[in-house]
């Protein structure tokens, strides 16, 4: 009997590691696309290849302005390198 009850801890172990292990890569998800998104209770579900995010929307809206804000300075780093590898092109071609 004692036999049996270390077998089945051995198994508790082994598939709590396993859980915390499932659960220790799924911290972050990296959203490239969505495929649809939609509003249901206070909340936003956005749908990506990953699976699907639920976002409370409250929390989304005191969150957007700094959002905004990341996304148009990285949009204005993006513009100045391409607007300064096009002036570099157009050197080497004259």
């Amino acid at each position: 009997m004692e036999k049996n009850n270390n077998i089945l801890k051995e198994k508790v172990i082994k598939l709590q590691n396993e859980l915390k292990e499932l659960l220790g890569n799924n911290k972050h998800i990296y959203v490239h696309e969505t495929n649809t998104f939609w509003e249901d209770s206070g909340e936003l579900h956005i749908e990506c290849d990953q699976g699907t995010i639920v976002w409370n929307l409250e929390t989304l809206y005191n969150d957007l302005p700094h959002m905004l804000s990341y996304c148009i300075e990285e949009h204005k780093k993006k513009e100045q390198r391409i607007k300064k590898e096009m002036t570099q092109l157009i050197k080497n071609k004259l």
